[in-house]
């Protein structure tokens, strides 16, 4: 009986392997990012004080707008997540010790220039529906395939990672957040796609987005316009479809009334990765105008 039910077992996992899946990914492309943070900490207590150093960095996952225009994608994350974190390394000299946690100490009426870094890697995949009837992948329709779109953003919240700065007499300024990364082609002829900037400062002041000396420039203003303007031309006809993936919008510079980030949109036949790079800066007297923002 016992050598009945191990056959038994062998058959079942070899159907199990065999059988299509339902939920099957096609990764379109890969996205590597390396950034930097500076910025200064100010200890106005007439005392020292000891900061500690974090061995990870935690992001808020924000969503961002989408629609049925967009093939929407997923770096493999689970989507209800709303916290991922990365190792970072923390460049600051001296360090020290105490009660057993690393850090550095910050004298009286005393600025301290602060530097941190981290790496990550995210697979951009394409994911079946759960609601999907078939489940054998044939495609039965002529239907128009939009570009796709990688809604989310990872937002760096200083407060957060430097719980310090909530008092009163530690202050924070000066701050910025050097990105810069590649996206690759991967397991698709062509490759259309709309992606935010990945990594972001929450409440950040202005952004500077670079363009390599011999790159075309792929960078928008603002996401949710972009996405936007594409749903208003997708709605005017065929004549116009070919239009919708061509970054041709000239969108302006300025405060948003919800949150929104610059992005890239780009269209690619070729397996050579795309770099980018910007900066976003944040600075201590921008504090009353953070109402502007709508998470």
């Amino acid at each position: 009986m016992k050598m009945l039910n191990v056959k038994y077992l062998t058959i079942f996992l070899f159907l199990i392997s065999i059988i299509p899946n339902a939920h099957s990914e096609t990764t379109v492309a890969t996205m590597d990012t390396y950034w930097s943070l500076t910025g200064e900490i100010t200890n106005e207590y007439p005392y020292s004080v000891f900061i500690t150093i974090p061995e990870e960095i935690e992001y808020i996952e924000k969503d961002l707008k989408s629609s049925k225009n967009f093939m929407e994608l997923t770096n493999g994350e689970d989507d209800d997540e709303q916290e991922s974190n990365d190792p970072v390394t923390f460049d600051i000299t001296p360090k020290s010790e105490l009660n057993g946690q690393e850090g550095f100490w910050i004298p009286p009426y005393t600025t301290a220039n602060i530097k941190m870094y981290s790496t990550r890697v995210d697979v951009l995949t394409t994911k079946e529906d759960d609601d999907e009837e078939d489940d054998d992948e044939v495609v039965r329709t002529m239907e128009i395939s939009g570009p796709a779109a990688y809604p989310k953003t990872k937002l760096i919240d200083l407060s957060e990672i430097i719980p310090a700065s909530k008092k009163d007499k530690i202050g924070l300024d000066n701050f910025k957040l050097y990105v810069k990364g590649t996206i690759v082609k991967k397991d698709t002829d062509v490759l259309s796609i709309l992606m935010p900037a990945p990594i972001v400062l929450k409440d950040y002041s202005t952004c500077d987005k670079f363009i390599s000396k011999y790159s075309v420039n792929t960078w928008v203003d603002s996401y949710s316009d972009w996405v936007s303007d594409h749903n208003e031309l997708s709605s005017y006809g065929s004549t116009m479809l070919d239009n919708t993936l061509v970054p041709v919008f000239d969108l302006g510079p300025g405060f948003y009334k919800t949150f929104d980030v610059p992005a890239l949109v780009y269209t690619t036949s070729s397996n050579q990765e795309l770099s980018f790079s910007y900066k976003m800066y944040w600075y201590d007297e921008e504090e009353n105008t953070k109402d502007i923002w709508m998470l």
